[in-house]
């Protein structure tokens, strides 16, 4: 992939992360901090976007640039998973 395209996919991605992923993340961050448990929908979400950032690794060691915005998508996803976690525990 060249530059331009490198670029284009980021651009790409950058939008759907605004204006689709990190809207609903923060979402199931509060709907977990409430204590509530997440539903299939809601897991099947955080895994397809968990998988997509495992996909994007290289792009990420491409792009230094995303490296804080990817070390924050993953500091949330493991507070939504682990509040997730405790409330399956405490809720089961």
């Amino acid at each position: 992939m060249n530059k331009e395209q490198s670029n284009g996919v980021v651009l790409a991605l950058l939008e759907q992360l605004n204006d689709h992923h990190i809207p609903r993340l923060l979402k199931l961050k509060e709907k977990v901090e409430d204590g509530s448990r997440l539903d299939d929908y809601d897991l099947r979400f955080l895994k397809d976007a968990i998988s997509v950032a495992e996909e994007e690794k290289d792009l990420i060691h491409q792009h230094p640039e995303l490296n804080e915005l990817a070390g924050q998508l993953y500091h949330l996803y493991n507070l939504i998973t682990d509040q997730a976690i405790v409330n399956e525990r405490d809720n089961g």
